[in-house]
């Protein structure tokens, strides 16, 4: 006798079929849920810079030879000194006509010589723009993380300031020049090297050095443009859903655009004080190489839009500039960097 399979058996085979099948097919991938699935990254991010500061260092500046002085001068005339006198001479002050001679005066030395003077660290802010591109992502728990290269550009701006007040003795050199019983014209004059006119001793008859107390005021600023270039590996480790932890770090370019102004007024018992300033402006471009390295936090507004802040810490050579007996010097070495910005998949 034949045996039948009952018909109603065939919906229970194909349910067990279909299970087996399912059974079969690869599992579903957990991580085609990440929420940013775009490989390339734009961030536009503003920077606040701690830590920049200047360094001054006065240097002595060498005293010039001849016969000039700080309150006038003494020199040959068309006649060259033939007869040791002259009428091309100049003096500033009444004050320097003492009985018969004249006096002319050289300061030697200011109290800022061999001083130094330091900046403020003032907050600087500036922006940086740093495109990304993602490379791989490799399993990391329940979530994935990502890696890949990054490379920016960014501006900042820092004007640094200093004003001190110095202290100190000076040497002042006093020579005296017999007058030969004429009368000076009233201070200042300044005679002429063709003549005619008064004439004077060509050579001090006597000389003497003092020690005196003296002031030196010096006020430096530094401006510099700088235009940095950054490019490394990024590494974005999923915290949640939306939060990631990103790290990042390479190799940092600097580029400056420095100028340089002083201004420094000493002030000598018996020497006009206008004598003695000294001002002067310098412009030097340097080119710096280092690293960097940032940490940040993102927040994930939608699955192409990120919020992060985070901080970097740039490793740069110093950028110096030098003229007219100063050099100065803008300090990386204590600098850390805020930076807060937007950064968008696509």
């Amino acid at each position: 006798m034949k045996a039948h399979w009952p018909l109603r058996s065939c919906p229970t085979l194909l349910c067990l079929a279909g299970a087996a099948g399912a059974l079969a097919a690869d599992p579903p991938d957990p991580f085609q849920e990440d929420l940013i699935q775009d490989r390339n990254r734009l961030s536009v991010a503003a920077r606040f810079s701690f830590g920049i500061s200047a360094q001054v260092r006065h240097l002595a500046v060498p005293q010039s030879t001849g016969p000039d002085y700080h309150d006038g001068f003494v020199r040959p005339d068309i006649n060259a000194g033939a007869d040791g006198q002259t009428w091309y001479w100049s003096y500033l002050s009444e004050a320097q006509v003492v009985g018969d001679s004249l006096e002319m005066h050289t300061v030697t030395g200011l109290p800022s010589d061999g001083r130094t003077s330091e900046s403020g660290e003032d907050v600087e802010a500036g922006f940086e723009v740093l495109y990304g591109r993602e490379l791989g992502r490799f399993n990391l728990g329940r979530r994935r993380a990502v890696w890949g290269i990054e490379a920016g550009i960014s501006s900042l701006n820092p004007k640094l300031e200093t004003s001190d007040r110095f202290t100190g003795m000076v040497s002042v050199r006093t020579d005296s020049f017999r007058l030969n019983g004429i009368v000076p014209p009233n201070a200042p004059y300044t005679g002429t090297f063709q003549g005619p006119g008064p004439l004077i001793d060509l050579n001090p008859y006597a000389s003497r050095l003092d020690s005196v107390s003296a002031t030196s005021d010096v006020e430096t600023t530094l401006d510099a443009l700088l235009v940095g270039i950054k490019a490394g590996p990024f590494l974005e480790i999923p915290l949640s859903d939306r939060l990631q932890l990103n790290l990042s770090a390479g190799v940092a370019g600097l580029a400056a655009f420095t100028d340089f102004e002083f201004k420094e007024t000493a002030s000598v018992p018996g020497i006009p004080d206008a004598t003695l300033s000294r001002t002067g402006e310098e412009s030097e471009t340097s080119f710096e190489v280092g690293g960097y390295a940032q940490l940040a936090l993102s927040y994930a507004v939608t699955d192409f839009l990120q919020l992060f802040v985070g901080g970097q810490y740039l490793f740069l050579g110093d950028v110096e500039v030098s003229g007219g007996g100063k050099e100065a010097t803008i300090e990386f070495s204590g600098a850390f960097e805020a930076v807060v910005g937007l950064r968008t998949s696509f």
